[in-house]
């Protein structure tokens, strides 16, 4: 499925913003990356592992090629949302499906302003490093099903 965007020859990555702002976010969350892998070094792994296996792909297809497929509305979100939920529940267990529909809504929202894909791919890492850092231990105490 993650690779259906290569297959589909009308389908193009939409061209970067060059703002002001665009850098300062890119700056800014580049800097939080590295802050949190300077505080705990041993993630660094499961950095390149998240950013490689889950934030390239499923952004390159769930944001990048899917959403732009079925438009720029609030649908379109909401549908490639319960989707993005629906890949993790399969490979994840449903907790976890549960817990990234509302992030998925956040990406598919910041995607529809910005076009950014690789903004998308850098948020989505950090989104898992965040939760790996700070949040699996606490939500494996009330989700003991969450792989």
């Amino acid at each position: 499925m993650l690779f259906l965007p290569l297959l589909d020859r009308g389908w193009r990555v939409p061209a970067l913003p060059r703002s002001r702002a665009h850098y300062l976010i890119w700056a800014a969350l580049l800097v939080a990356g590295l802050v949190l892998l300077a505080w705990r070094p041993s993630a660094m792994p499961f950095a390149v592992s998240t950013l490689l296996m889950a934030a390239i792909p499923e952004e390159w297809f769930f944001r990048g090629y899917f959403m732009t497929r079925l438009g720029n509305g609030l649908k379109a979100n909401v549908i490639a949302s319960v989707l993005f939920c629906l890949m993790h529940g399969l490979t994840r267990g449903w907790t976890a499906a549960a817990l990234v529909f509302a992030p998925s809504l956040l990406y598919g929202w910041l995607y529809q302003r910005t076009r950014d894909l690789p903004l998308l791919v850098l948020v989505h890492a950090l989104s898992n490093l965040v939760y790996i850092l700070f949040l699996a231990g606490m939500v494996a105490t009330w989700a003991p099903d969450l792989r």
